[in-house]
């Protein structure tokens, strides 16, 4: 049985990964919201969703880990100085406590997997999400 994942940690990973990767979206912004969904999901392989390498090497055994999935929501402040959300919702895929993808406002087929507890590996993630 794997352990629990530290949501605490994923949290600030999230948070951290997000300013890096969307530093033009969220320029001057600030976090205000943050929703996270654990589940378990079972991986054909020791991997465990991380294929995007073409040489990766994993042991063939049915592997259980928790994936994590974080909704992140942002405000910032307009020409008068109020807040206002920022429409886009950026979204933080782990495996075990480990960040596998993010996407800005991903597809239809992203929601549909999340909603059946099935996200796919980084390998598919980028042609099945954007």
């Amino acid at each position: 049985m794997r352990s629990y994942p530290n949501l605490e940690l994923i949290e600030y990973k999230c948070k951290i990964a997000a300013y890096e990767l969307h530093k033009n979206t969220l320029k001057d912004a600030i976090f205000v919201k943050f929703k996270i969904d654990t589940f378990m999901q079972t991986w054909g392989d020791t991997a465990t969703g991380f294929d995007a390498n073409e040489g990766y090497c994993a042991g063939q055994a049915f592997t259980d880990e928790y994936t994590t999935v974080c909704e992140m929501s942002w405000c910032r402040r307009d020409k008068e100085k109020r807040w206002v959300d920022i429409p886009d919702k950026i979204y933080g895929v782990f495996f075990g406590n480990r960040m596998a993808y993010m996407f800005i406002n991903p597809n239809e087929k992203f929601f549909d997997d999340l909603k059946n507890r099935n996200m796919k590996s980084q390998r598919y993630a980028l042609k099945e999400y954007a």
